[in-house]
């Protein structure tokens, strides 16, 4: 369920400004979160860390606030470097309400942990039902909904 109170994006023609990280483990798995959705078009799924773009904020560093905020992990916005991917999308927020969205993907590579959830939003600790380590083969294999589409694509690149 997406908060009512998200900024608006600063990117002409879009709704929303999103930055997510690919967050890559040692043995080459991704962290993703379990969350819900307000309307069936938009079922829950599992997806990486990230959230909106904050005023004055540029992408990098609402990745890093992101990360921090849904994993407790802190990196420094310079350590996730340049974007790896850009994507442009459209969702249903409410039933019949679509809104264009903008997002920015950053990478960083970092030891299994368990993510905390000390620093999530009240609607967070609503929507994120679970997390989980994935490799490339398992999101293949499994029938839940993941998101974007090509993430298994997206990890095979980052890794080589």
């Amino acid at each position: 369920m997406p908060d009512l109170d998200q900024p608006p994006s600063n990117r002409p023609g879009f709704d929303f400004s999103k930055s997510r990280v690919l967050l890559i483990d040692q043995g080459g798995s991704v962290l993703l979160f379990l969350t819900k959705a307000a309307v069936p078009t938009n079922p829950t799924r599992w997806v990486t860390p990230g959230g909106h773009v904050e005023p004055g904020e540029t992408h990098v560093e609402a990745a890093s606030r992101e990360l921090f905020e849904e994993t407790g992990l802190r990196v420094a916005p310079d350590a996730l470097g340049q974007p790896i991917r850009a994507r442009e999308f459209s969702d249903e927020r409410a039933p019949g309400v679509f809104k264009r969205n903008y997002e920015e993907w950053f990478v960083h590579r970092t030891a299994r942990f368990e993510p905390l959830s000390a620093n999530w939003t009240p609607s967070e600790h609503v929507d994120m039902e679970a997390s989980r380590w994935w490799n490339a083969e398992e999101l293949d294999a499994t029938n839940d909904a993941f998101e974007p589409e090509d993430l298994p694509a997206v990890i095979r690149r980052q890794l080589g």
